[in-house]
């Protein structure tokens, strides 16, 4: 069943980092949250479409379920505003270079005969791109997350705790974060 949440379009507010955020996340999170907001921004901030939270949420990212165990809200923070800085092995793209230097970025879906076949979008399944085998010069991890940045760029600083407390709340409407 795919998850139900409000869609709203958003304009541009900021290309967030880290230092914008800092000041506000001991403060910020001391409770008083908006749970509706940071459940929708979930979904508005299409993070529902690669990542599972509790019973929602698809499977090509991390589970995002169990955070509130794993990262303080600064770390968090950070693999969400900086998601090339560490990137999971198991998350990972390749990144393969074309005898005439082209590349393709992607994860191999299929190893078959000469082919390999790359999904070149994680958030389209049918984005599938296939590499003649023969053409191949390298391949190596790409440094690259397949999560793009500035996912958060159309948010408010508010917003951003919001989603921050809904995560770490493991979507607990009732976390003191929402009091």
């Amino acid at each position: 069943k795919a998850p139900q949440f409000t869609f709203t379009a958003r304009d541009f507010v900021k290309e967030w980092t880290v230092k914008d955020m800092e000041p506000l996340l001991a403060v910020g999170l001391e409770g008083g949250r908006n749970y509706e907001n940071g459940r929708n921004l979930f979904g508005g901030a299409a993070c529902f479409a690669c990542h599972r939270f509790g019973s929602e949420g698809g499977a090509i990212g991390p589970d995002l379920t169990s955070v509130a165990g794993k990262y303080s809200p600064r770390d968090l923070l950070v693999h969400i505003l900086e998601p090339s800085k560490e990137i999971s092995d198991q998350y990972g793209q390749l990144e393969v270079t074309m005898i005439d230097d082209s590349k393709v970025f992607g994860r191999i879906m299929n190893l078959n005969g000469d082919k390999l076949m790359l999904n070149t979008d994680m958030s389209n399944p049918d984005a599938v791109t296939s590499v003649d085998r023969k053409k191949i010069k390298s391949m190596d991890q790409s440094k690259t997350s397949m999560m793009p940045p500035g996912l958060l760029n159309t948010c408010k600083d508010t917003d951003i705790l919001d989603l921050l407390a809904y995560l770490l709340s493991k979507g607990d409407k009732e976390n003191p974060l929402f009091k």
